[in-house]
């Protein structure tokens, strides 16, 4: 499928990722970066890790928000989306998730079966019959 680049607007394919190769080899080298900064210096404000890595304080909150970091900077401060109150990583708080996963329908909570008819890869299943 092909898609336009979220930052320099190229025009590239793949089938998930939204950053052409270019981009996402840069994201991934700033995500290293600070990755290594934090663990070096588990103390470091925001800013402190976006000057000393250069990379852009909202590239930080995003791989904050992804859970991509284990240790998060001291003054990092993230609310729930839905009702504002205070977390340390992610989007939404645990007791919000709990809500969501509780109101789900059936068929998309984890642990239930579900029919091959009414699995999304029904193609590959109809092709395994054939042969």
């Amino acid at each position: 499928m092909l898609k336009n680049c979220e930052l320099c607007g190229k025009l590239f394919a793949h089938p998930a990722r939204t950053l052409c190769e270019d981009c996402y080899g840069k994201v991934q080298e700033s995500y290293e970066a600070v990755k290594e900064y934090l663990q070096k210096h588990p103390g470091a404000s925001v800013a402190e890790v976006a000057q000393a890595t250069e990379t852009e304080v909202d590239t930080i909150y995003q791989f904050i928000r992804e859970g991509r970091l284990s240790i998060i900077p001291k003054d990092v401060s993230l609310t729930c989306e839905i009702c504002g109150a205070p977390i340390t990583t992610g989007r939404i708080c645990r007791k919000c998730r709990a809500e969501l996963a509780q109101t789900a329908p059936k068929e998309t909570q984890p642990g239930t079966k579900r029919l091959v008819d009414d699995s999304r890869v029904r193609y590959l299943d109809q092709m395994k019959r054939r042969r």
